[in-house]
């Protein structure tokens, strides 16, 4: 079963950027906190998932992971 973590990290790593480029991309002082959405310790906020699909170009579906080019 696919994460939003998982889908976060294929969209990202797909746009080229890393965790600390994606962070500052989308306003997240602490560029560890990519690493936790992926690795889903924790889950982005709808505001953050928002920021995320708008910067990498795809749609986050926060309730399966699921990620698709927008």
């Amino acid at each position: 079963m696919s994460t939003i973590g998982k889908a976060i990290r294929a969209a990202r790593m797909a746009s080229g950027f890393t965790q600390a480029e994606l962070a500052d991309w989308i306003g997240i002082a602490d560029g560890n906190q990519i690493s936790r959405w992926e690795r889903d310790v924790v889950t982005p906020s709808a505001d953050n998932v928002g920021e995320l699909s708008r910067v990498l170009g795809v749609r986050l579906d926060n309730s399966v992971g699921n990620a698709v080019s927008c």
